[in-house]
């Protein structure tokens, strides 16, 4: 089972930092989820919110923020938000990389075609339909997930992804059954769960035979989900 670490180890480290995806790293996820956005002047920058005032000791819409105006800020224990650039160098796992800004398409695409390597390890992620085949028609042979919250109905969900032409469903653990992953499963589609943040959950996780889960604290469950 896939461990991917929630904006790297956000349960433990400033969320989306490099700081928190090399902690992730070394307790021992299997793959980091990030964010991406960008900046004003065009750099793609993981964040996960619109506006950097949640996250950082600034204020303001990162559309609307030069790089630099964002980088001179502080995302937590000193740490600055990071470029993807950065964080491909800065971790050799693979990337759940969520677009967060349909603009952050065709800067995502050019790293990946440009990096034949990264675009293997790495699954394009987004909760609407159109960004995903905005990928597709710029990346055909990249890996895409649908995110879903709460699980819908299933026919809802084989509508929704199909319409993405995703392969990976990213459901919500709440109301996911294991009659649900069986017949996506069935239909060639991996199946992802979250979040899970803890054994409990991890267990129910483990009881749906999911593909992988999602959790903001692998210092609890990467020992837990190799041994399950």
């Amino acid at each position: 089972m896939i461990v991917t670490g929630h904006r790297g180890a956000m349960g433990s480290e400033p969320e989306n930092t490099l700081r928190s995806f090399r902690r992730a790293v070394r307790e021992g996820c299997d793959e980091i989820e990030l964010d991406l956005r960008v900046t004003a002047d065009g750099r793609l920058v993981v964040l996960h919110d619109a506006t950097v005032d949640r996250t950082t000791d600034g204020t303001g819409a990162v559309a609307e923020l030069t790089f630099d105006e964002v980088r001179a800020l502080d995302a937590g224990l000193g740490e600055q938000i990071p470029t993807w650039a950065e964080t491909v160098a800065a971790v050799d796992v693979r990337f759940q990389a969520e677009i967060k800004a349909a603009d952050a398409v065709p800067l995502l695409a050019e790293s990946l075609r440009a990096d034949p390597e990264l675009a293997l390890r790495t699954l394009v992620t987004s909760s609407h339909e159109e960004v995903l085949l905005a990928v597709r028609r710029e990346l055909p042979y990249v890996e895409t997930g649908l995110i879903l919250g709460r699980t819908p109905a299933y026919a809802e969900i084989v509508a929704r992804i199909t319409a993405a032409d995703a392969g990976t469903a990213l459901c919500g653990i709440a109301g996911l059954t294991a009659e649900v992953v069986a017949d996506l499963h069935d239909r060639g589609f991996d199946v992802t769960a979250w979040p899970v943040p803890d054994e409990r959950v991890l267990a129910t996780a483990v009881e749906l035979a999911v593909d992988g889960f999602t959790t903001d604290h692998p210092d609890r469950l990467c020992g837990p989900a190799r041994a399950s």
